[in-house]
C-alpha cells in the first residue's frame, strides 16, 4: 500500500525577487522647487519691505 507523502506545512513557494534601489531624483528635485518657491516669496516680501522704508 502506498503512504502519503507529507511535506511540512511551514514550506511555501515564494519567488523572491531582488531588491532594486529607487531612485530619489523625483523627490531631490521637488525639494529644489519648493526651496526656489520659498526662497522668491521671501525675496519679494523683502523687496516689497524695503521699498515702502
Amino acid at each position: 500500500m502506498m503512504e502519503p507523502k507529507i511535506t511540512p506545512i511551514n514550506k511555501v513557494n515564494v519567488k523572491t525577487t531582488p531588491k532594486t534601489e529607487s531612485t530619489l531624483k523625483g523627490t531631490f528635485i521637488s525639494v529644489l522647487l519648493v526651496g526656489a518657491f520659498i526662497f522668491l516669496l521671501w525675496a519679494g516680501i523683502y523687496a516689497l519691505f524695503l521699498t515702502r522704508l
